[in-house]
């Protein structure tokens, strides 16, 4: 009962100024003064963050080895979030010229009453407008983005950036469920809409003071020390026999893939610092001849600028290939199935007999040379039907379910679109798993899955009105998940 009349005054001034705003110039004007000072509040927090990035930037200059990673890091967020700001600083623009008229000044805040603008610009009915959705996937960008950049650590920053810009349901006074778009934006006055979009300006001021402080207090150092930690198995020996006791342990290992190693010994012989990688040295040798072996050594990193050298001690086995079986995978491109066959390994002799070739299936066969070849006691063959077919029915890409060859399609619609694919002879649909996207005069981009990746929209919005943008390589499955022959292209014609 307390917290209901704690919350009452807030539920009282919130009805009133709804069912007022609308007609009181005075309250839309008070709203105009609190976006002044809020502007302000936002410029004042961009010289902070000018002052406090400096400090970063000294600290750089001094140590460049131990605090260019970090700096790096708040160069990627920063330019994230300038992007995000000024999309916000056009939106703002929008509604101002969308209200006012041509000869009022941006302060004739008695004026910005209508909601009439971003309804419009929003909202289609009970569906979003292009522009709608476009507001929704830059905040989701931002997001993405943002944390992307910070990496492992900051985790009140990240925090910070998910609870402020949250774009999830939300209930009304009433009880009812309103999508977060409507229930900040719509049938709202101008002056108010406006306001909203400058407070999400000046988060996104906060959220990088917030990052620059903790890049300067070393927050970042005592954090990543310890998130570095990975567990290492590390077991007495390297093979094991059915029925023998696997012993030994479970070891904490640092892993920073900021470092990069160099001066690398391994057995005795300094190697190559083509094998270092980001936080890792990578192991490619030919396997010896069947038995136990050492693989020991050292490496160094800089650690605070100062080289720290890393000792490694392991071992590891060879076993011969006799007795071994091994699945080859046969695939062809008009299979309802993959061909599996589980088939004996077979070692050379010194006399070297030929034996003739066994079939395997009508399209595969084997010849090998061979000495009484061991085969292991659960040795099998399994085959799966295979039609003979030397044709595929025709399966198209599609685009928002709009198949064909070409397609014309405004940018907004084709950053949100999602690929498909369907069989010409009975419209059967399939999922498609990957996909690659050409924009003329830009690098192709793969993409994993059905829906356009964060690079492959940035390629779009590069595409010039009327530049054809072609989807190639689409890969399908149908729905017990066997892949589907080839996928017809498609190309797309680009409107604004």
């Amino acid at each position: 009962m307390r917290k209901i009349l704690s919350s009452l005054p807030l539920l009282i001034l919130f009805i009133v100024f709804f069912t007022s705003c609308k007609s009181d110039d005075k309250i839309i004007t008070s709203f105009g003064y609190m976006n002044e000072k809020l502007e302000e509040s936002t410029s004042l927090t961009e010289v902070k963050n000018g002052v406090y990035r400096g400090i970063l930037e000294r600290k750089v200059e001094q140590d460049s080895l131990k605090h260019s990673p970090t700096h790096k890091r708040l160069i990627d967020a920063q330019k994230v979030s300038n992007e995000f700001y000024f999309y916000l600083e056009s939106l703002k623009d929008s509604v101002y010229q969308g209200t006012l008229g041509k000869d009022d000044a941006r302060t004739s805040y008695g004026k910005l009453v209508s909601s009439d603008y971003l309804d419009k610009h929003f909202f289609d009915g009970k569906s979003l407008t292009p522009y709608g959705k476009e507001f929704l996937l830059e905040i989701n960008e931002f997001k993405n983005g943002f944390k992307q950049a910070l990496g492992k650590g900051y985790g009140t920053v990240a925090s910070m950036v998910t609870s402020r810009f949250r774009t999830k349901e939300l209930m009304d006074y009433s009880g009812n469920i309103i999508p977060w778009l409507n229930f900040k934006f719509e049938s709202f006055p101008a002056m108010a809409s406006i306001f909203n979009i400058t407070q999400m300006q000046y988060d996104i001021r906060q959220i990088e003071m917030e990052l620059i402080d903790a890049m300067n207090s070393g927050e970042f150092e005592k954090e990543f020390a310890m998130r570095n930690y990975t567990g290492i198995v590390r077991l007495d020996k390297g093979a094991y026999y059915p029925d023998e006791r696997i012993t030994g342990k479970v070891v904490m290992g640092r892993f920073d893939n900021s470092v990069e190693p160099f001066d690398i010994v391994m057995n005795g012989t300094s190697i190559s610092n083509k094998y270092a990688t980001e936080g890792a040295v990578l192991v490619d040798f030919k396997a010896p001849k069947p038995g136990e072996y050492p693989l020991n050594g050292n490496f160094t990193v800089l650690y605070d600028g100062t080289p720290v050298k890393i000792n490694y001690n392991s071992r590891y086995k060879v076993v011969s290939r006799d007795n071994v079986i091994e699945k080859i995978v046969y695939k062809t491109e008009y299979v309802d199935k993959p061909v599996y066959v589980d088939r004996p390994v077979y070692v050379k002799s010194k006399e070297q007999p030929k034996i003739e070739s066994q079939p395997v299936t009508e399209a595969i066969t084997e010849s090998v040379v061979v000495t009484k070849p061991k085969i292991a006691t659960d040795a099998k063959t399994r085959r799966y039907y295979t039609p003979n077919k030397k044709t595929s029915p025709e399966i198209e890409g599609t685009v928002n379910n709009e198949r064909g060859g070409y397609v014309t399609m405004l940018k907004t619609t084709l950053r949100q679109a999602k690929l498909g694919a369907i069989r010409t002879k009975d419209n059967q649909t399939f999922d498609v798993t990957s996909f690659k996207i050409k924009v003329p005069g830009l690098l192709t981009v793969y993409v994993e899955g059905n829906e356009f990746t964060r690079e492959a929209i940035r390629t779009i919005d590069k595409a010039r009105t009327g530049q054809r943008v072609t989807i190639f390589d689409i890969k399908a499955v149908d729905a017990n998940g066997v892949r589907v022959g080839k996928v017809k292209e498609v190309k797309i014609s680009v409107k604004k």
